[in-house]
């Protein structure tokens, strides 16, 4: 500030740039008082919000109406609302299923990539994509869309993340959603419970009930008539107790227990359980269950499977079907399991579970069949997706062997990459499904073992524009190629990259 009051006149300064010469601000010698330091990054507003809502997709409707018309830009962004409707559900990913335009999309998932240890490589990178940003961006203004530039607050913030995030540490401590958060709480949800008029008496009335509750809580918990309940702080020291692993497999409704939790699964990798119950009305031997898939080589499917756990792994398969175990036992199906694994997000930190469900079920909240996708461990001495591969879950059961040791398995089919390297343009794998030699899908039994969690696939769309017809349920059958999308939360990123 000092050297603009030097160099320019009273006038110019103030039109240029709001500075009163004659008056110098009491922060001037402050070695902490740098303005540009003191605005941090906001992750909501900065980049979520403006950057990428605000900005880019305003400018994209704008776009498509100069090129094409308000008739084409509209018939257009259906076909975006289309094909975001028709992405498959995941678990912790919000579903549009009538699309309603994308700008929807939460950032929520997107800032969970920020949650890990930020390094030199991910500062550069950053820097990277930053480069591309305004490189591409251009286009805007190529176009008309942006005739007057890009001089926005929200878009110059992100120059100046890489040197606040070597001051500072990662940005996500100090976004403006923390206290957003807490608006949720102390607003939004008791304005939900009101009767909407004169709601601000009941607003304050819920609180004060909520804060007596928990102060009743707290006494009843030092009395001993109550569990201790420990706080989200304590998730890191209770990672380090043992035999935490316990009750993982009493999950059936995914709504209400899956997301974060507080335990540790006794795999440092993943750990997958099928779900309390058994389903009810299913088929309880292997030729009624093949009846029911419409799978007939089921039973040799499953032999495979058993000799594949009775010998060495690195034993070849025989020729004949005549060499493999038989079982002819009952059987359970299930339609759920859960894959607990370290995931980090806002609640539980950088060391934080997750525990989510895979579903593979005929009739899905009184509508159509889900079989969700799921990462395969094929090969350990890899990483990333070189180690894994992409499977659909057809049927999960469990069955006692004559050996007295009880199976968790999984029936799926695989899926194959289209390419030995990520697509270039959008840095995602890209996988369609296998198929034999005579047109049958590649299934497969395996042991739920193998499953390290579910997978989210987004259709390969290409230029035409997607049928009406085309929704959620049946977009997993109707198109025959796929992005592995690694964007859906931090752990899916790491994975998939």
């Amino acid at each position: 500030m000092r050297a603009l009051i030097e160099e320019l006149q009273a006038g110019a300064a103030w039109d240029e740039w709001g500075i009163d010469v004659n008056v110098v601000p009491f922060t001037e010698d402050f070695p902490r008082a740098d303005i540009c330091q003191l605005l941090a990054p906001d992750i909501l507003h900065q980049l979520v919000k403006g950057s990428f809502k605000d900005h880019l997709v305003e400018w994209v409707g704008k776009y498509l109406e100069l090129e094409y018309g308000k008739a084409g830009a509209k018939e257009r962004m259906m076909d975006i609302d289309r094909r975001i409707a028709a992405a498959p559900p995941f678990p912790g990913l919000r579903r549009f299923p009538d699309g309603w335009g994308f700008s929807q999309w939460t950032g929520d998932d997107s800032k969970a990539l920020m949650k890990n240890v930020i390094t030199d490589d991910t500062l550069k990178d950053l820097r990277n994509a930053l480069e591309r940003f305004h490189h591409y961006r251009e286009v805007f203004r190529d176009v008309g869309v942006r005739t007057e530039g890009f001089s926005l607050p929200c878009q110059h913030s992100l120059v100046h993340y890489e040197a606040l995030i070597r001051l500072f540490g990662a940005p996500n401590g100090l976004c403006t959603s923390i206290t957003k958060s807490k608006h949720i709480t102390a607003v939004k949800k008791p304005w939900r419970r009101s009767s909407k008029y004169k709601a601000l008496g009941q607003i304050l009335r819920t609180n004060q009930h909520l804060s007596q509750l928990a102060a009743a809580r707290t006494d009843f918990e030092a009395r001993g008539m109550l569990p201790i309940s420990r706080p989200r702080e304590n998730i890191l020291k209770g990672l380090q107790t043992s035999g935490a692993s316990q009750h993982f497999d009493d999950v059936e409704d995914e709504d209400e227990h899956a997301g974060i939790i507080d335990e540790r699964p006794a795999l440092a990798h993943s750990d997958v359980k099928l779900a309390r119950c058994h389903a009810r009305g299913r088929a309880r031997s292997v030729p009624a269950l093949a009846i029911e898939l419409g799978i007939p080589a089921l039973s040799t499917l499953i032999a495979q499977f058993l000799y594949e756990q009775l010998n060495c792994e690195s034993t070849p398969l025989p020729a004949g079907a005549s060499h493999l175990p038989v079982f002819t036992g009952p059987l359970k199906v299930f339609h759920s399991a859960t894959a607990t694994f370290v995931s980090p997000s806002d609640l539980s930190g950088i060391s934080g579970m997750r525990r989510e469900t895979i579903r593979a079920i005929p009739v899905w909240h009184q509508g159509p069949a889900r079989y969700d996708t799921i990462f395969v461990s094929t090969d350990d001495t890899f990483n990333g997706m070189l180690s894994m591969e992409i499977a659909r879950v057809l049927c999960f059961f469990s069955f006692i062997y004559t050996n007295g040791r009880t199976y968790s398995c999984a029936l799926i089919h695989w899926f194959d990459r289209i390419a030995d390297e990520p697509d270039e343009l959008t840095g995602m794998w890209m996988v369609r499904p296998s198929f034999m030699g005579n047109g049958s899908k590649n299934l497969s039994v395996i042991h739920l073992d193998s499953i390290v969690r579910s997978a989210h696939l987004l259709p390969i769309f290409g230029h035409e524009q997607v049928p009406r017809a085309v929704n959620f349920h049946n977009s997993l059958d109707i198109y025959r190629g796929f992005y592995v999308n690694r964007f859906a939360d931090y752990h899916a990123f790491e994975l998939a990259s």
